[in-house]
């Protein structure tokens, strides 16, 4: 059985709705994060990479004709510098404002700005091994079922794998609103309501009786033990006044 004190609880959902700096901070730095990876440009299918089509964003090459042997600054020859140095110009002067990532293919100099220019599409070898290596779909009972109150103010349900007992290890803590669409919405409330389905077995199953107790009865219960220790002093003062 899952114990949801295990689980993170932050916030409380009965008080009112109340942002605080803390949480205007933290959305602003996911929102720049999010900006500094996205792209909104189309990748090429593979088969038109490896036709050797160039980047949809730029138009520049993903591979360079001139090979380029990728290592360490300081080991650089002159001619490689030249080179490196030219190449980070280009760079600069073409997506100097657009504040983001960087990427390349390894054996190529040429760089590739990360809001403008999609990556290189996956291998169908790569596919077939990220698969490999996530594994089969999670199943129902591995799923844990998370209640969040967003930066948007909307309270939404999410799901994670139940190995994650953190608001942070479960989202990262951000994840996308489905009632506005606000993407990435910082989370500002959560708690862990339970599984999606119960484990296979859990449902049906029946302690067993105990041999000390007729079938069909149950255990008493402090209070009602206590009780029965109150009738029983009773008794017994009402026996020693007899």
């Amino acid at each position: 059985m899952i114990d949801l004190t295990e689980y993170e609880r932050r916030g409380d959902f009965d008080a009112p709705f109340e942002l605080t700096k803390k949480h205007e901070r933290v959305q602003k730095e996911s929102e720049c994060i999010r900006e500094a990876v996205r792209c909104d440009v189309a990748p090429l299918t593979w088969e038109a990479y490896v036709a050797g089509e160039p980047c949809p964003g730029c138009g520049l090459p993903y591979r360079d004709e001139e090979p380029w042997d990728s290592k360490g600054t300081m080991y650089f020859t002159e001619e490689e510098r030249v080179r490196y140095d030219a190449e980070e110009a280009r760079l600069k002067e073409a997506h100097g404002d657009c504040h983001a990532m960087r990427h390349s293919v390894s054996g190529s100099l040429t760089m590739h700005c990360g809001k403008c220019c999609p990556s290189p599409p996956l291998s169908p070898r790569q596919i077939e091994d990220l698969g490999r290596i996530l594994g089969a779909p999670k199943q129902p009972h591995e799923l844990m079922r998370w209640r969040l109150r967003l930066y948007c103010g909307h309270v939404v349900e999410k799901r994670s794998h139940y190995t994650h007992k953190t608001l942070h290890s479960a989202f990262t803590g951000s994840t996308s609103c489905p009632e506005c669409g606000l993407d990435p919405a910082t989370i500002v409330d959560g708690e862990a309501i339970g599984l999606v389905e119960e484990p296979p077995g859990v449902a049906k199953r029946v302690p067993a009786e105990s041999p000390h107790r007729p079938a069909g009865t149950r255990k008493p219960t402090r209070a009602e033990l206590e009780a029965k220790v109150r009738e029983l002093e009773a008794e017994i003062e009402r026996l020693r006044g007899s």
